[in-house]
């Protein structure tokens, strides 16, 4: 990849074809294409209050004598309670050759009361009734002010309509009698996510982008920013993010309904503006091969196995109790190498203790 690519990466969980394989992570972009500029320039200038985006601080921890410096969405654990807003855009995908020429809709309105009522969202019991994202923070700020919250509140969004060209949405029909979309095609979603951005995007809030039962080849869900103006004094975060229900036998793996919308919730939390650093680390379910050096917590269990990669959450959904699927993360002291954790119960991984046992080791194993 080239150094103007990376410097715009975003996180994306990516999948090569439908019941073939997990999803696995990336690094890539899908709509800038080239570098933002420099970015230790613009982490100064977000630091020095010239840049209008989305409340982020800064912290720092030390690897061999070297400092790496991450940025989390909210405030410093000493302060109170941040409530951030997060547009919720609900995508609806007309394709015009399904099944025997049938016009097949993706309509992800349907399911945006779901969305609203997950953890992501809304209070959970298995968080001792915090939100998902708000929990995981907490977890890595175990001395934190108890009254620190990091809140995401939902607002409802516009609609983005997207009528797929003939041949570019490949469709599977599940036993459930539902249909799963498979875009092969990624440009017919992402340009008019863009152009959305362009149009109604604010540096206030972040915005989210979901499909319903469809996923574009290059990416479950991917999270990034962009500039909101020409002039370079405020900034978009965004992130796309797709959710499925009812079509296991066609995914090959339980369908994962808030899983890869907590992938991307965690990594914009953690990494809003792709300047969390660390020093590079490996795979720890691939041998420890180099990824990358972004604090990217989702994707530090990519190949962990579904068994470890996913876990349950309580909620409830037309008032009837509901598990819904999260997925599992790393933690910071994973990324700083801490020794022990200095994280809730010496944890590296959250909500499930014990996916990662021992901090990312100092030197990983170069790809061949």
């Amino acid at each position: 990849m080239r150094k103007a690519r990376k410097l715009a990466a975003v996180a994306a969980l990516a999948i090569a074809s439908p019941g073939l394989a997990e999803p696995r992570f990336t690094v890539v972009d899908p709509l800038a294409g080239g570098g933002p500029g420099d970015r230790r320039a613009l982490a100064d200038a977000l630091d020095s209050g010239k840049i209008e985006t989305i409340p982020t601080w800064t912290g720092a921890f030390p690897i061999k004598d070297k400092r790496y410096r991450f940025r989390l969405v909210g405030r410093p654990p000493d302060s109170s309670l941040t409530r951030i807003q997060v547009e919720l855009v609900a995508i609806r995908l007309t394709v015009p050759d399904g099944p025997g020429g049938k016009t097949i809709v993706f309509d992800a309105t349907g399911i945006m009361d779901h969305i609203v009522a997950s953890p992501l969202f809304s209070a959970s019991p298995t968080y001792d009734g915090a939100e998902f994202g708000d929990a995981m923070l907490r977890a890595e700020f175990p001395d934190s002010n108890p009254g620190w919250r990091t809140i995401l509140e939902p607002v409802a969004g516009g609609e983005i309509a997207v009528a797929a060209p003939p041949g570019t949405v490949k469709i599977k029909q599940a036993k459930s009698g539902k249909y799963f979309g498979f875009i092969k095609d990624s440009s017919i979603v992402n340009k008019p996510i863009a152009a959305y951005l362009k149009a109604h995007g604010s540096h206030d809030r972040i915005s989210a982008f979901i499909t319903y039962n469809s996923v574009e080849k290059f990416a479950y869900g991917y999270h990034s920013w962009k500039w909101a103006d020409r002039k370079k004094r405020a900034i978009d975060v965004y992130l796309y993010s797709s959710w499925m229900e009812g079509i296991d036998d066609v995914l090959g793996f339980p369908s994962p309904d808030a899983a890869t919308l907590s992938h991307e919730i965690a990594e914009t939390l953690h990494d809003p503006l792709i300047d969390s650093v660390t020093r590079k680390w490996g795979d720890p379910f691939r041998k420890n091969r180099c990824f990358q050096r972004l604090i990217e917590v989702a994707d530090a269990v990519e190949f962990a196995g579904l068994r470890k990669l996913y876990a349950k959450a309580k909620g409830m959904v037309d008032g009837q109790p509901f598990d819904f699927t999260v997925q599992n993360a790393a933690l910071l002291p994973w990324f700083a190498r801490e020794d022990p954790s200095s994280a809730l119960d010496g944890a590296y991984s959250f909500p499930t203790v014990g996916i990662l046992t021992k901090p990312a080791p100092m030197h990983c194993v170069k790809r061949p």
